[in-house]
């Protein structure tokens, strides 16, 4: 089996580079997520549609959820071949 992390080939320059595009993609995702939250919100509100906050929580969880499931493990690794450079 291979110890070698996948991101070994990049530079520490790259890894940074592609460690804080994962962390920015994260927090868009995440704000659009609460502000499409709100958004929904507000129009179920003002035109008396209780079945609009039903997706409320869809849209939480996927903006939450899946931004960590799919970047959280990237992050971790590239941020452990960061680490094992600065050792």
């Amino acid at each position: 089996m291979n110890d070698q992390n996948e991101y070994a080939g990049y530079s520490i320059e790259e890894l940074n580079i592609k460690l804080n595009r994962f962390k920015k993609i994260q927090m868009a995702m995440y704000v659009a997520a609460i502000l499409a939250s709100i958004t929904i919100a507000i129009v179920s509100y003002v035109q008396n549609a209780p079945k609009g906050y039903q997706m409320i929580p869809i849209f939480l969880v996927l903006g939450i959820g899946y931004p960590f499931l799919a970047f959280g493990g990237l992050r971790k690794k590239i941020q452990t071949e960061l680490n094992s450079r600065n050792k």
